[in-house]
């Protein structure tokens, strides 16, 4: 299941998206192999890592992490996500957190989301 699919499912359901930067791993790898290879149009681009948020309230969201998984000869595994909810009263820091899933693959993901039944699918 591809990022963008992903995206789409999730917006339905309330999620807005929010991209971070490169990892500075990824972009020294990426502009190492355009230079040995002489190529502007090189078919792999670098991930960013993803957050995906619904707002319940004032003080509460659900978020979703997408992080990026390699392995330890370094393939690129694509991400898994961490899914929770988490509560900020009076500081930055979460006073109350609530894990549903870690290291959860896309689908495992979308099956926890359509779980909840008071996340409403908003029509297109």
């Amino acid at each position: 299941m591809n990022q963008k699919y992903l995206k789409e499912e999730l917006k339905k359901y309330g999620f807005f998206y929010l991209e971070g930067q490169i990892p500075e791993r990824q972009a020294r790898q990426f502009l190492t192999v355009k230079k040995l290879t002489q190529r502007e149009n090189l078919v792999f681009i670098p991930k960013k890592e993803v957050c995906f948020e619904r707002i319940l309230s004032k003080h509460t969201s659900l978020y979703i992490e997408g992080l990026e998984r390699y392995s330890d000869s370094g393939v690129y595994l694509g991400y898994s996500y961490d899914f929770y909810k988490a509560t900020y009263l009076f500081n930055s820091q979460s006073s109350r957190l609530k894990i549903y899933g870690t290291q959860l693959s896309a689908k495992e993901l979308l099956y926890l989301v359509k779980g909840f039944p008071f996340l409403i699918i908003t029509k297109e």
